[in-house]
């Protein structure tokens, strides 16, 4: 969709709405449908006055619909219900001028200069121009439009006909904006200050909660987006320890459909990914949702085996039926599962992003002792019982050892939980053991700088995981990794080049690594390097952003 942008300090700033120029405007263009356009679509969307600074229930946006049987024109309030301002029935199959002029609230409609017809006053306290031009949804204008332009007065029949065939000079009394498209008509719009602005994407990222892996992803794809004029919003179905992380965008937390649905009305939103919920998906295309549907996955379950159970019996018909594509990172078990169910269907798989330079290794004060860590949830497929077993063998070996546990105490299981404190006491760890519930991310670049220089090492115990961003952000601030092979850590971990890896499992394989990370200073310090450097090259936001855009400019004119 095109959108009008101000600057305003060298920042660009979208406005769905023009809330400046009230009851008193002009909307002028050149439209060319397209044979086939029986049916109205916009070409100045009506944007619900919800996104009106004011907002309110009184402030309508003003939309046009036109194609080869006529004009309409709409006024679209706060609660999403459009009225109809008026239709013309009258064949368009050529350039045509359309002239809408509002004044005090009473629109009268011009074409190729000529008065056509006269609506009634409108019922809302205020309207106000739309500042959305075109687009690429169902409900969106077939053709060509040229030279969109917005005043702020209401333009008599003689002043539209003296500027319609004409430039209109600079300074030009009344004049608000004026847009000139590229032939396509989709690609870049012209303010009237000769400026040239990409047209804003929306997007709408879903996942069930805001903590791990998921929520380190959606804030670092909004910073790789953001540089490139991409509007990113949130929606958790619950709440998390992740909002502690400060996000400067919407984040929506709920799980009532009512209310999901009134958001994604608002939103106007170009695509809707969603992680990983299946009911979510269907239930978004069931609102009649016309934008691009993507369906993301960055893990499934606690073993390779039970996601192609998961995709065969749960979500083979439910993807095909309601997404547009399928979106995940490359890892090897989703990669093969992705291609045995879905070998017809539109996927995306490309590496996720990290933002080295707002999370970093810092120098801080050295530890005495070599420090082990571990991040993850108290749950089966983390696997916190292994890392227990490694650390009280190396514990036993080196007395100096510490080992710290970084989790999310608001989803461990009751039971869950009882165990963990049951295996500390059978281990004699108390005295060894600290554990960081619900940091803050930012945090957790001191506490892997900490232990990178302590000479100790993160210790992932995964049995399978998606992505592994963890085992990334302790690389990222030059602390050894020692992992299992969880599949998705392979886009990281090369075996005594960037990492180490030990077979699962393997209690007396995984102490024999951690020593050697720990002993071998040349080995640890080549390491400590080499995954530092692996990561700025291979997982920049630019690369993501790029990637991302590709995905959606693809989509978009499939």
């Amino acid at each position: 969709m095109l959108y009008h942008t101000f600057h305003d300090n060298h920042k660009s700033i979208t406005k769905h709405l023009f809330v400046d120029i009230q009851d008193t405007f002009t909307i002028e263009f050149w439209a060319k449908p397209v044979p086939e356009a029986k049916e109205e679509r916009y070409a100045v969307i009506p944007v619900s006055g919800v996104h009106g600074e004011d907002g309110g229930p009184f402030l309508a946006g003003v939309g046009i619909s036109l194609g080869v049987k006529g004009i309409k024109v709409y006024e679209h309030e706060a609660v999403l219900t459009e009225t109809l301002a008026f239709t013309f029935p009258s064949p368009l199959y050529d350039w045509t001028h359309v002239a809408l002029v509002y004044h005090d609230k009473i629109p009268s409609l011009y074409i190729n200069g000529q008065f056509v017809k006269k609506g009634n006053v409108s019922s809302f306290k205020t309207v106000v121009p739309s500042g959305v031009f075109k687009g690429s949804g169902s409900r969106d204008f077939i053709g060509k439009l040229e030279e969109i332009r917005i005043w702020s007065k209401a333009k008599t029949q003689s002043e539209i006909l003296e500027h319609m065939n004409r430039k209109p000079a600079e300074n030009e009394s009344g004049l608000f904006g004026c847009w000139k498209l590229s032939e396509a008509g989709e690609t870049t719009i012209h303010d009237a200050d000769g400026t040239i602005e990409e047209p804003a994407l929306k997007i709408l990222f879903t996942f069930f909660v805001p903590s791990g892996g998921v929520e380190t992803l959606n804030r670092q794809r909004f910073y790789a987006l953001k540089q490139y004029g991409v509007n990113c919003d949130f929606l958790y179905l619950q709440e998390g320890t992740g909002l502690q992380n400060t996000v400067n965008t919407s984040i929506f937390i709920t799980n009532y459909v009512d209310e999901i649905q009134e958001l994604i009305s608002k939103g106007n939103y170009d695509a809707i990914v969603v992680g990983s919920d299946l009911l979510l998906l269907k239930t978004i295309r069931e609102f009649g949702y016309q934008g691009l549907l993507i369906y993301e996955v960055q893990g499934l379950g606690n073993s390779k085996e039970y996601v192609d159970e998961f995709l065969e019996i749960h979500a083979y018909s439910i993807v095909n039926e309601c997404s547009d594509a399928i979106l995940y990172p490359q890892t090897p078990h989703l990669q093969q599962a992705f291609e045995k169910y879905f070998p017809d269907k539109v996927k995306f798989c490309f590496n996720n992003c990290f933002n080295t330079n707002e999370f970093h290794y810092q120098a801080l004060p050295k530890k005495n002792g070599p420090i082990i860590g571990w991040v993850g949830r108290l749950e089966e497929n983390k696997n916190w019982k292994d890392f227990l077993s490694i650390g009280a063998k190396l514990v036993q070996e080196n007395p100096s050892i510490q080992l710290w546990m970084f989790e999310d105490s608001t989803l461990a299981e009751e039971e869950e939980r009882s165990a963990f404190e049951e295996r500390i006491n059978e281990l004699n760890l108390k005295e060894h053991l600290t554990v960081y519930a619900n940091q803050p991310h930012q945090k957790m670049a001191e506490y892997f700088s900490i232990i990178g220089d302590s000479g100790g090492f993160l210790c992932s115990t995964s049995k399978v995981e998606g992505f592994g961003y963890a085992v990334l952000e302790a690389m990222v601030c030059r602390c050894p990794v020692l992992t299992t092979d969880s599949d998705g850590v392979r886009s990281f971990i090369t075996h005594n080049v960037t990492g180490k890896f030990f077979e699962l499992g393997d209690i007396n394989q995984a102490v024999q690594e951690g020593k050697e990370l720990i002993s071998i200073a040349a080995l640890r310090e080549e390491i400590r390097q080499n995954a530092l450097k692996h990561i700025e090259d291979h997982f920049a936001p630019e690369k993501y952003a790029e990637h991302f855009l590709n995905m959606i400019h693809q989509l978009k004119h499939d």
